[in-house]
């Protein structure tokens, strides 16, 4: 019970309900209650005084926002700018050194300190069989550049880029699948175009062919001379065999049926119906009239490209990223044409792609995408892979590079001749279904190395009817 204080007393003493006085028991709730009122008075007289010990609230607007004015500034804080730690899977090449991919990396962390960024490199060129092991693993990076897309779409192991991001990004819907992008693009390639040792050229008395028969007339010329007219690889970069041969698929197939690889999932056409098998045969003959060098299945990309630029080989087919390289040999003058067609007309293998890709399994998926399209959007990044790489700039960007005359010839070769898809270089809907570029890859060595044609691609049919199959 309550002490029996002066003031309870008063009040006891003083109050009378009805003429009679109330008991006290009967008021202890009314002095409870009175006592508190009291108490919560002064607690909130001593806090409006800006006691010391216990400072004022601040009331300010500036200092503590309305709960309207707090949910505009928390939603004007994007997710994206919240810290993140993301995983990066690049590759190392001869035209994209570390150097490239570190200065990329720090100028987006520069911008943006709260990410950290965690470079992973592929140990070697084929980043997709990397980036299959990393997620076999558990180890799957949250960006991705440059992998096949086609070989995680049906794991579903990549994230739909959204339209926020796809909107900064020139040419992105064009590599759309089934409506959704995976991979954001940010140049072109020619792949591929035939490079050529000029001054080889000039002591076989060779010019430039156009026509198919003009080109074999420049092969005859380049042996006789004492030159090896054509110079392939292979080795652990199995792609490296067969740039020639796709650049064939595209001019032969692709210029009379440009719809061949959807009408291929479709079960429409064949690798081994005539259009197709007669592409494959066109290259097989220069193998078998030895217009190739003999250890092409033995050097990987790296010691190929060397190979031309130490003037091994007088002819060398290749993507348009090859630019650069060659630009930076001062000792070789470099001509370049597009792959002879039958009739002479000018057909370029042509692909928009780009590196970057989101992992479906991110804990930042939005540091990710910002990541990736910043990537691809930077002005200096593009410079530096126009430079390095010597990609092709899309309609809507804008470069400020000075192009050498053999990138100045490339790009102009474009603008004169008729785009078609780059065979086994396509991207979205118009890819081959996955792992059948590996499949290409293993079927041309396997031409190399005297098995028939008809065999070959018998078996690569049989091939892609399983892995279609599987993908069901």
């Amino acid at each position: 019970m309550v002490a029996e204080s002066p003031f309870y007393n008063l009040i006891c003493k003083h109050i009378t309900l009805g003429g009679n006085k109330v008991k006290k028991t009967m008021l202890l709730s009314l002095v409870l209650t009175v006592m508190i009122v009291v108490a919560g008075c002064g607690k909130n007289s001593s806090t409006s005084n800006n006691s010391p010990s216990e400072p004022a609230a601040t009331t300010s607007a500036e200092a503590q926002p309305s709960s309207s004015s707090a949910a505009s500034e928390s939603a004007s804080s994007a997710p994206e700018d919240q810290p993140a730690e993301l995983s990066v899977l690049v590759f190392e090449s001869p035209n994209l050194t570390a150097q490239f991919w570190d200065g990329a990396i720090k100028r987006f962390t520069d911008k943006h300190p709260n990410i950290k960024i965690n470079k992973i490199v592929s140990p070697d060129l084929d980043r997709t069989k990397y980036a299959k092991q990393l997620l076999a693993s558990g180890q799957f990076p949250d960006v991705l550049m440059s992998i096949d897309v086609q070989d995680f779409t049906n794991s579903k192991s990549l994230l739909p880029i959204d339209d926020k991001y796809l909107s900064k990004v020139p040419g992105a819907e064009g590599n759309a699948i089934n409506g959704k992008v995976y991979q954001l693009p940010w140049g072109a390639q020619t792949i591929p175009y035939i490079y050529y040792n000029k001054k080889m050229f000039a002591d076989a008395g060779a010019t430039e062919p156009k026509t198919w028969a003009e080109f074999l007339d420049v092969i005859a010329k380049l042996k006789k001379a004492g030159f090896t007219p054509l110079l392939n690889g292979g080795g652990k970069d199995t792609w490296a065999t067969t740039f020639l041969l796709d650049g064939i698929i595209s001019t032969d197939v692709f210029t009379q049926d440009p719809d061949w690889v959807t009408k291929r999932k479709n079960g429409e056409v064949k690798f081994s119906d005539p259009l197709f098998k007669n592409a494959v045969k066109k290259w097989k003959s220069l193998y078998d009239s030895k217009s190739f060098n003999s250890d092409g299945l033995s050097i990987d990309y790296s010691l190929l490209q060397d190979a031309f630029l130490k003037g091994k080989g007088a002819m060398y087919p290749m993507g348009s990223w090859f630019v650069a390289a060659a630009d930076a040999q001062k000792d070789i003058d470099v001509g370049v044409f597009t792959v002879p067609t039958d009739d002479g007309s000018i057909v370029i293998p042509y692909s928009v792609g780009g590196p970057a890709s989101v992992s479906a399994s991110t804990k930042y998926p939005e540091a990710a995408q910002m990541f990736a399209t910043e990537f691809v959007t930077d002005a200096q990044n593009v410079v530096e892979i126009v430079k390095s790489d010597a990609l092709i700039p899309l309609d809507g960007q804008t470069v400020d590079y000075q192009y050498s005359p053999l990138f100045q010839r490339v790009i102009d070769l474009i603008g004169q001749g008729k785009k078609v898809n780059a065979f086994s270089w396509e991207n979205g809907d118009a890819s081959m279904i996955a792992g059948m570029k590996d499949e290409m890859n293993k079927t041309a060595q396997n031409i190399i190395l005297g098995k028939s044609v008809d065999s070959e691609l018998a078996a690569l049919d049989a091939k892609w009817e399983q892995t279609s199959a599987r993908s069901k």
